[in-house]
């Protein structure tokens, strides 16, 4: 090519100058194109939605509150208990561990009620990924459980209840939005340790022990829409961190705290058909302290003698609490949806076929039936216990 230009100036020259020509038209129209991609990217990135975080809850009724404080899409919600399971006896799968280890949030029940997944939730902590137990940061209720007992008169009923409508139930005992304090990372580690859940191999070679009696206090805390309205704020900082919008967050926040209040009042309405006399439950486990205690009821005995439903039950147990249903004229016992009824069934035989009424307690209703969010969940026990006992 030289030796041609050299040659051939004049001609070497108009071929260097078409070839430059070409070469800058060439060099444009790839700009062109290049320029056309990224503003097609350009366009779909703006046109995409952002990514919203993931969050993985263990049971239903918290998938339903993380889905109501991060609303109108603002966090991916993934259940890993399914539908109708017991949270004391699920198991997690490997495909549960991996769900988890992706997840920007895991929210749990704690306290121990998720028997089986202390170890997984301790080990996807251990990776990093931010684990957050609701009922470490609610004010609970010691489980002090001793058996049947018949000296419940019935001026004990209303014990801890003395406003004008027998409801105010201690609005304003630190159920706000400071749930912190008396729970920091020491209390926590403590906790763990005091109640036992290393879950060891020994511990799991046994598993009607009471190793998982929760004696620190109770976890079924999402009976008590109050105190689940008083943890939202901690809940929504932790959906903020974890990358969902705050402003869409906050909003969403407040509406379903009005909500949870709203329904407060009207489960005590529905509850008012109840006499004093007859606010007494017996009940499948010990899982309706906080209904019991927010609304003035007393469970006066539990066919399975724990917070556990991994407990057994004992026939001296049965026999002491149809005494108590006997001697206290109580009309109904009840059980729940997530576990066997063949004991409430046998104790309800034996004193004298009153009606076994099925509760909702450890999974919401499947979708679409009365009881599927926490809020319906909590309407249908209260419409169901008033009819049973009123």
């Amino acid at each position: 090519m030289t030796i041609e230009a050299g040659a051939h100036q004049r001609g070497g020259r108009r071929i260097r100058r078409s070839g430059l020509v070409v070469t800058v038209a060439a060099v444009l129209f790839a700009a062109a194109c290049t320029g056309s991609d990224d503003d097609a990217d350009a366009v779909d990135a703006a046109d995409a939605p952002s990514a919203v975080p993931s969050v993985v809850a263990t049971t239903g009724i918290w998938a339903d509150v993380v889905s109501n404080v991060g609303c109108e899409d603002s966090v991916s919600v993934t259940t890993l208990i399914p539908e109708g399971g017991d949270p004391h006896s699920f198991e997690p799968s490997l495909r549960d561990r991996e769900t988890m280890d992706a997840a920007d949030l895991v929210v749990a029940n704690g306290l121990g009620i998720e028997e089986r997944l202390v170890d997984t939730l301790e080990a996807v902590a251990a990776e990093g990924v931010h684990v957050f137990e609701v009922a470490e940061h609610i004010e609970t209720i010691e489980f002090e459980f001793s058996g049947g007992h018949d000296d419940h008169g019935d001026d004990d009923h209303d014990e801890g209840h003395d406003d004008e409508d027998g409801h105010d139930h201690d609005e304003d005992d630190g159920h706000d939005d400071d749930h912190d304090e008396g729970h920091d990372e020491d209390d926590h580690s403590d906790h763990e340790d005091e109640d036992g859940h290393d879950h060891d191999d020994e511990a799991h070679e046994d598993e009607h022990d009471h190793a998982h009696d929760h004696s620190g206090g109770d976890p079924h805390v999402w009976f008590d829409p109050q105190r689940v309205a008083g943890v939202l704020g901690e809940l929504a900082d932790e959906l903020i961190h974890a990358g969902a919008d705050a402003d869409t967050v906050n909003r969403c926040l407040d509406a379903y705290r009005a909500a949870l209040g709203d329904a407060d009042a009207e489960i005590a309405e529905i509850l008012d058909s109840v006499p004093a006399d007859r606010r007494i439950m017996i009940t499948n486990h010990d899982s309706f302290g906080y209904f019991a205690d927010r609304y003035g009821f007393e469970v006066v005995g539990t066919v399975i003698p724990s917070t556990s439903t991994g407990a057994e039950s004992n026939p001296a147990l049965l026999e002491e609490l149809a005494e108590i249903i006997e001697h206290e004229g109580v009309p109904a016992v009840f059980s729940e949806t997530t576990t066997g009824d063949a004991d409430i069934q046998a104790l309800a035989t034996a004193a004298g076929d009153i009606a076994v009424v099925q509760l909702l307690t450890g999974s919401l209703a499947p979708a679409g039936q009365d009881g599927d969010t926490l809020i319906g969940m909590l309407k249908f026990n209260a419409h169901a216990i008033a009819d049973a006992l009123g």
